[in-house]
């Protein structure tokens, strides 16, 4: 009895400092006010701060917080992480996730004015490849890597593919790599994830192709329920600085394109 006890308790030890790394906090602070809520909205993403998606979301969300009384603060985490400070209200929410990504993570509320249309591409070596959406994976033997905490392709490969023939990687850089050496089919992830990739030094030359689009998406921001009353703020303030051609503008300013429409 007291052996097991004994266990109970190096178990609950075990969970709550797992919890506290991913939140990255001391064991026995109060993480209350993680998230500022004297008028600073701190949100997070897996997306790189000084990419063309990352510079044209932080400019937008900047601007529209401006215009609701709030100062918006943009950090960069592992997906992981991202979702575990956004599911806890450890951070005021995520800056970008896809449609329905709202569905798996409760504590989230989703703003229903997106930022911007995308999707998802796969990428592949091999030339003679063409994919025009998940279903054209089904029976077929390719072996395919996704990124960890891409919720949309772990659902829409699990549901069509063995589990043997998909594997994920740690980011999209081991991704590619694993295309070049050989070692996987196809990769997929996100357009506005990819594309400074492929057009960085290191894969512009690589052989690395879009073998096709496999799905389009609207990618919207999500705050934690505890930001509800700003929610409708937030949609009634993009739906104008969208009137007024902002959008068009920072997408311009920054570079960022789109393979969808």
């Amino acid at each position: 009895m007291l052996l097991k006890k004994y266990f109970k308790s190096i178990l609950r030890l075990s969970e709550i400092l797992l919890v506290t790394i991913l939140l990255g906090q001391p064991i026995y602070a109060d993480n209350s006010e993680t998230a500022n809520t004297k008028g600073n909205i701190v949100m997070v993403t897996v997306r790189a701060k000084d990419s063309p998606g990352g510079m044209f979301l932080n400019k937008v969300y900047t601007e529209a917080f401006k215009r609701i009384g709030k100062t918006f603060e943009y950090k960069q985490y592992p997906p992981v992480r991202c979702i575990v400070l956004s599911d806890a209200g450890k951070v005021d929410g995520e800056i970008t996730r896809i449609d329905r990504y709202g569905a798996a993570h409760p504590n989230v509320i989703r703003v229903e004015e997106h930022h911007y249309i995308s999707g998802w591409l796969a990428l592949t070596m091999n030339k003679s490849l063409n994919l025009n959406s998940w279903e054209s994976l089904k029976n077929t033997n390719h072996k395919i890597n996704f990124r960890l905490g891409a919720q949309g392709a772990k659902l829409k490969l699990h549901n069509i593919l063995k589990p043997d023939n998909i594997e994920t990687v740690d980011n999209i850089r081991s991704g590619l790599r694993k295309l070049i050496t050989g070692r996987s089919d196809v990769y997929v992830d996100t357009e506005s994830e990819l594309i400074p990739y492929l057009l960085s030094d290191e894969f512009r030359q690589s052989g690395i192709h879009i073998a096709g689009k496999m799905e389009r998406f609207t990618a919207h921001a999500y705050l934690h329920k505890k930001n509800k009353e700003l929610v409708p703020q937030l949609e009634k303030v993009l739906r104008k600085m969208k009137a007024e051609g902002l959008f068009k503008k920072y997408r311009e300013q920054f570079g960022y394109k789109t393979l969808f429409n």
